[in-house]
């Protein structure tokens, strides 16, 4: 961490309000990763020269606000991003000066499977476990669009599985109802051709041109907590990047 990293600018504010968000910046400035812990309470005291019910208010505030979460008997953890944003690469605004888009999560069906080899890589458990499957159909109105099915380990699926899986976003879910927190992701993406039967749940032609997205979803620790597998309609990808 940059020596500054935690500088505190005083203001008319409240002293809680100022530290708050000299520990805003310094998380959106990357001084700590997502799923990291940020320091003890008697260390930012130290640092911030600020009472221990400060520091609580300030932290409070961010927790609040969703940059951190607190574990009882562990300390105060940086949450990431928005992860609940696979939709983010197909296209399904409204056209100008038309009504706006309702899209929507449909459950297609729910199961337990035996892990395929990559499941069992990314739940770091073997080849043929037990896990759960839950496929979902997301739809702009009646058109689907993309196609989603996530793959859960037992120990997170015997917290989860009461969980309305049509929510969305479904992370959100997890956090509020389940106390189950992402807060890093990895995916990859890769173009393919629709088979049969994803390509009648689309409705797109079979061989038809699809998007497919791999998702390994982690909680604190690298605990990971989905794999999901989501195949879009190629007709409504786009990426977009900003580079400077």
């Amino acid at each position: 961490m940059r020596p500054d990293a935690l500088a505190l600018v005083r203001t008319a504010a409240p002293l809680y309000r100022d530290v708050a968000v000299a520990l805003e910046r310094a998380i959106r400035e990357g001084a700590w990763k997502p799923g990291e812990q940020i320091p003890t309470e008697p260390e930012l005291e130290r640092r911030f020269g600020a009472s221990r019910g400060t520091i609580r208010q300030a932290i409070g505030e961010l927790v609040q606000a969703g940059w951190l979460h607190r574990q009882a008997g562990r300390g105060t953890f940086v949450l990431g991003p928005s992860f609940e944003s696979l939709e983010r690469f197909f296209r399904y605004e409204a056209m100008p000066g038309g009504a706006p888009l309702m899209p929507r999560n449909r459950v297609l069906g729910q199961a337990l499977l035996l892990a395929d080899a990559d499941t069992a890589a990314a739940f770091g458990i073997d080849q043929g476990e037990q896990v759960a499957w839950v496929r979902r159909l997301r739809c702009d109105g009646d058109q689907p669009f993309l196609l989603v099915d996530s793959y859960f380990p037992m120990p997170v699926w015997h917290i989860v599985q009461g969980a309305d899986f049509s929510h969305h976003p479904l992370y959100d879910l997890f956090k509020n109802q389940y106390g189950q927190f992402v807060v890093a992701a990895e995916e990859f993406l890769r173009a393919d051709l629709a088979a049969p039967a994803e390509a009648a749940l689309l409705g797109i032609e079979a061989a038809a041109p699809v998007i497919r997205i791999e998702r390994t979803a982690r909680s604190f620790a690298e605990r990971p907590i989905e794999y999901r597998r989501a195949t879009g309609r190629a007709d409504r990808f786009r990426y977009h990047v900003r580079l400077r």
